[in-house]
């Protein structure tokens, strides 16, 4: 870790001024599941005084890259997960973005990343905060089953080295916190415990819980690489639709066109934008009017959607997942974790015929009410006071 002590007590009762770098614009909603946005948001509401730097690849060039280079790289499995953002080329004039603007920003107190893959310790004296999901090297152990090819360990490399030498490091998830502190010698690293509710949306529980009690809707969230769990889900659906049981199935992340031979029950939405008033509002809709949310798409469900679909009183069916279940246990009151996909017609069926239904639909809710953007980013802030 780097040698220099900082006095983050100090820094924190002092802070006024951060320089926050993100892969795209977190002045909008749409970039990152709007994490960067309510991030931002948040810290502002605190006194904070943001500067935004987007660090977001050149088009130009991750374009170029991606009908030539890429098209090579990508049909070998060893190289297919070196995209534009990993290389060397792209890292030179991300580096450049950093250091030039904290020459800009010579009065900011910090310098926080929202991701562990860059860092402005070569180039300020200023304390260097990184926030994460997940490392590059543990998306190969987890996902990939297989070890970095030598270009991609490049980029494993370089992470890691950002990560050594932060001045903190702060973990979205228990699991990849475990990791992470098992792995590095850098002893600043922490994991909040608990989430973030992206929404901003407060409505009225009874009209939510009025609406679900009449619903024949399941939704689903996410892009194409969950498409195996919405596979599973439709299978489902079509067992139950032979026994008179006529659920429709609503896709957020995916369009039509990313299925084959779609059945007519299935609605597919593509992309929602939230910062787009129309996107919005069939979003939200979907989620208050949804009889409960199912994904159970192997290794990852997509822990941000689920947690937000909980938030309007939805119940779940997901797999047991080390992060799931290390936030809510192994028993959840909301909801069923599923082991097998065989078994989702018989889950989904569960939820229906439930006499605690109502009962799932508010523990849900209370299960996530505190997972406010305010709470955590207290805590975050507290956290760097400790240290």
């Amino acid at each position: 870790m780097n040698s220099t002590i900082f006095d983050f007590k100090n820094l924190i009762m002092h802070l006024k001024e951060l320089n926050v770098f993100t892969n795209g614009d977190a002045t909008k909603l749409s970039t990152w599941s709007n994490f960067p946005y309510f991030f931002t948001e948040t810290l502002k509401e605190k006194g904070i005084n943001v500067n935004y730097i987007n660090t977001q690849p050149n088009k130009i060039l991750k374009n170029l890259y991606r009908f030539s280079v890429w098209q090579i790289l990508k049909r070998q499995k060893k190289f297919d997960a070196y995209e534009y953002y990993r290389t060397p080329i792209n890292r030179f004039f991300v580096n450049r973005i950093i250091k030039n603007a904290v020459r800009k920003h010579k009065n900011a107190d910090a310098n926080l990343f929202l991701n562990f893959s860059f860092s402005a310790k070569p180039y300020s004296s200023k304390p260097t905060v990184l926030f994460g999901d997940w490392t590059f090297e543990y998306f190969f152990e987890y996902f990939k089953h297989r070890k970095p090819s030598a270009l991609e360990q490049t980029f494993v490399d370089e992470e890691n080295k950002c990560i050594e030498t932060a001045d903190a490091v702060f973990v979205m998830f228990p699991k990849m916190a475990e990791v992470i502190k098992n792995r590095y010698t850098n002893k600043n690293i922490f994991y909040l415990g608990g989430y973030f509710i992206n929404a901003k949306v407060e409505k009225d529980a009874a009209n939510i819980l009025a609406k679900k009690e009449t619903s024949n809707k399941i939704i689903f969230i996410g892009t194409i690489k969950y498409k195996e769990g919405a596979l599973a889900l439709i299978d489902a659906v079509k067992k139950l639709r032979q026994q008179n049981i006529f659920l429709e199935i609503h896709i957020v992340g995916m369009k039509t066109g990313d299925f084959s031979n779609l059945p007519d029950f299935v609605f597919c939405y593509g992309y929602l934008d939230k910062g787009i008033e129309k996107d919005r509002n069939t979003y939200y809709n979907l989620m208050e009017s949804a009889k409960m949310i199912v994904n159970t798409t192997p290794k990852w469900s997509g822990f941000s959607s689920i947690i937000e679909a909980m938030y309007f009183y939805n119940p779940v069916i997901t797999i047991p997942y080390d992060d799931f279940v290390e936030t809510f246990n192994n028993n959840i009151s909301f909801g069923i974790y599923n082991t097998n996909n065989n078994s989702l017609a018989d889950d989904i069926l569960r939820i229906l015929q439930s006499s605690n239904y109502t009962k799932m639909c508010e523990d849900a809710h209370l299960a996530v009410k505190d997972f406010t953007w305010s709470n955590y980013i207290d805590k975050f802030l507290n956290q760097l006071e400790k240290i």
